[in-house]
């Protein structure tokens, strides 16, 4: 079999490379197919950027599962962004449990984004929306350390800070 992005670029020549990882050579495509043939191997695609493109020999299935078993744990590895909602007229008691919750997704490396929602006339009173915001920043640098990964972003209807974990 053939890897299929190799069909569609259809080069005169490849640069080959063996099952054991060490390259072959400059040949033709059509030779590089009948030497997969005969060793009954596939043509993987390993890099389309080069001049001539770098085709390996070996089973497409196998290299095929492993990239995506690659992926995936790339994909596990990484830590999504978490969102706490502030409100205007929140109590210090609610802003205390929000700051432990923030607290919590810190420690498990996530970064948190952090909204102060603004409706109606609240708009009109966007210095009083910082200082509820600054406020929440001090009650949670209280209980934990943090950094600060991108600074307040101001809207029309929204406040917006992202934080990251201290490391």
């Amino acid at each position: 079999m053939i890897d299929p992005r190799i069909l569609k670029i259809r080069p005169e020549k490849v640069r080959l490379i063996g099952v054991d990882n060490k390259q072959i050579g400059i040949v033709s495509f059509a030779e590089a197919e009948k030497i997969a043939e005969d060793q009954n191997l596939d043509l993987i695609l390993v890099n389309a950027q080069q001049e001539p493109i770098v085709v390996k020999l070996g089973d497409y299935g196998a290299y095929f599962y492993q990239k995506e078993k690659k992926e995936r744990k790339a994909k596990s590895k990484q830590k999504e962004t978490k969102e706490i909602r502030i409100g205007f007229r929140e109590a210090v008691y609610d802003l205390k449990r929000k700051a432990e919750m923030v607290k919590e997704f810190l420690n498990k490396g996530h970064q948190v984004q952090i909204k102060l929602i603004l409706k109606g006339r609240e708009r009109n009173f966007s210095e009083l929306a910082e200082e509820k915001l600054n406020n929440f920043l001090n009650i949670l640098s209280e209980i934990t350390k943090y950094k600060i990964t991108q600074p307040v972003k101001k809207s029309s209807n929204f406040l917006l800070i992202i934080l990251g974990p201290n490391l």
